[in-house]
């Protein structure tokens, strides 16, 4: 079973601080009060939840702590991040806690640290379901529906980067990227696609950034959209399978599912190598990675010039996710752990 925990907004402003910090942000301090807040929702939710199981998971550093309510079984803490390159001090606060689960899961093996003591560390990638609203196949007539709704014009070409509002995925560069491409190709059309979510209260900072940028460029044909405008899974599905490239052009990244997700409806995937990007975007095969955003803007061109190489590497890219990053993937790697850490 699934089960989430729940915060008020100075918690989560908290839990945004340290995922920042452990992403390489070395500015930030974690102050006592920051900690009691942390522990304090943390100590709550644990009254809430049903913490007993024979396997326990816990993603990410939001309900690290519960940790100390642990009873029985084998609990294990699964990161979604990068941390190559953590704001020591605050690692060194997370590591405490870390340390007294029986195992831990990380995307890459670059991402575990080296002063990390556990007797188990498992890599395993992430991955998608294909059935879910955001992946399941989806008729032409139903794309050509949202993309009426949101006055995207699917006879001119389009690209697009699905991510969220944060600094990270660098929002602004994808639209410095789209600049030059439309000097070469006027016609395309950029859209960009978000979420608010309530654990992540730079998502509005950045949103406003992102628009005011977005207006100053090309406010007709750049769509700035989010959960909030009605763009939920089916609607990304939608606006995936009408992207002719789809870009991922992330500074810092954990896995970078929305390129899973991208792959799996035969597009082309134009990203830099962030995180677990390049196990996704095998240059020249599935798609191109790049140094940076000139060279970004020179690959899309060359697949909006050449429509026969985006679609030969679109399809290379869904065969790869097929065999690498759907679920039943997942689920045989979540069985082999838990016979290794149950016995059974």
């Amino acid at each position: 079973r699934w089960q989430v925990i729940k915060g008020n907004p100075e918690f989560f402003k908290v839990t945004k601080s340290l995922h920042n910090a452990l992403q390489g942000n070395k500015e930030i301090v974690l102050t006592d009060d920051m900690k009691k807040v942390y522990l304090d929702v943390n100590e709550d939710n644990a009254k809430l939840l049903d913490l007993n199981g024979e396997v326990v998971i816990i993603h990410d550093p939001q309900p690290l702590p519960l940790i100390n309510y642990k009873t029985s079984g084998k609990w294990i803490w699964r990161c979604h991040i990068d941390l190559s390159d953590p704001n020591m001090e605050v690692w060194r606060y997370i590591k405490g806690f870390v340390e007294k689960y029986d195992a831990a899961i990380f995307s890459l093996e670059r991402y575990v640290p080296r002063d990390l003591e556990l007797m188990k560390v498992f890599i395993r990638y992430p991955s998608i379901d294909p059935l879910s609203d955001k992946n399941k196949p989806l008729g032409e007539s139903e794309v050509l529906k949202v993309l009426e709704r949101f006055d995207v014009d699917p006879d001119r070409p389009i690209i697009g980067q699905v991510a969220r509002f944060d600094p990270w995925k660098n929002p602004l560069g994808v639209i410095d990227v789209y600049k030059m491409v439309k000097k070469r190709s006027p016609e395309t059309q950029l859209v960009m696609i978000g979420s608010f979510a309530h654990d992540d209260p730079e998502a509005a900072e950045w949103y406003e950034k992102t628009i005011k940028y977005a207006s100053s460029v090309d406010s007709r044909n750049i769509h700035v959209l989010t959960n909030l405008d009605g763009v939920r899974d089916l609607e990304v599905n939608a606006f995936q399978r009408a992207f002719s490239i789809a870009l991922h052009l992330s500074i810092k990244e954990g896995f970078g599912l929305a390129v899973t997700e991208a792959l799996w409806k035969a597009v082309p995937v134009v990203a830099t190598r962030a995180g677990g990007i390049p196990l996704q975007v095998i240059d020249c095969v599935t798609g191109f990675l790049v140094q940076n955003l000139a060279e970004a803007a020179e690959r899309v061109v060359l697949l909006l010039r050449r429509p026969w190489l985006a679609r030969e590497l679109g399809q290379r890219g869904r065969d790869h996710v097929k065999r690498n990053f759907l679920i039943t993937r997942d689920l045989k790697d979540y069985l082999r752990m838990h016979i290794d850490l149950v016995g059974r």
